[in-house]
């Protein structure tokens, strides 16, 4: 029986894994490269759902702190997202006023995967810079 418990614990960690990834670098003075990689994808993605037709299934998020330099590169899929969100949501509930306590109601984040694939928000300043979409 522990043998069998092991294997499960260790084959969820693969199905786990490979549903998210997150990199950090450090040290990068010019997010240029990574966010023109990242454009030249959604523009693929556009491409092939030029009306964001069908279902998401990932989502990707590109994040530069210009002020520490550190770039950090995260994919998820969508139902792990929305399984965290589901936890989330419901331990808020249960620990206080959850609509009281978020300005944003986050249950409307579930729905994304219905949004489609393609860009979902890009914000970009003087130093930091964040681009989030879907595919």
């Amino acid at each position: 029986m522990r043998k069998i418990q092991i294997l499960g614990i260790v084959a969820l960690s693969l199905v786990l894994s490979a549903c998210l990834t997150v990199q950090v670098k450090k040290g990068v003075d010019d997010p240029s490269p990574y966010f023109e990689k990242a454009y030249r994808q959604i523009e693929r993605i556009h491409q092939e759902f030029p009306s964001r037709e069908g279902w998401a299934r990932r989502i990707h998020v590109l994040v530069y702190d210009g002020s520490s330099g550190e770039l950090i590169k995260a994919t998820a899929a969508l139902w792990l997202v929305n399984g965290c969100l589901d936890l989330g949501t419901k331990a808020a509930e249960w620990s206080g006023d959850f609509e009281g306590d978020f300005e944003f109601d986050w249950r409307a984040i579930k729905d994304l995967g219905q949004v489609g694939p393609g860009l979902l928000i890009e914000v970009e300043d003087e130093r930091d810079r964040v681009l989030i979409w879907q595919e």
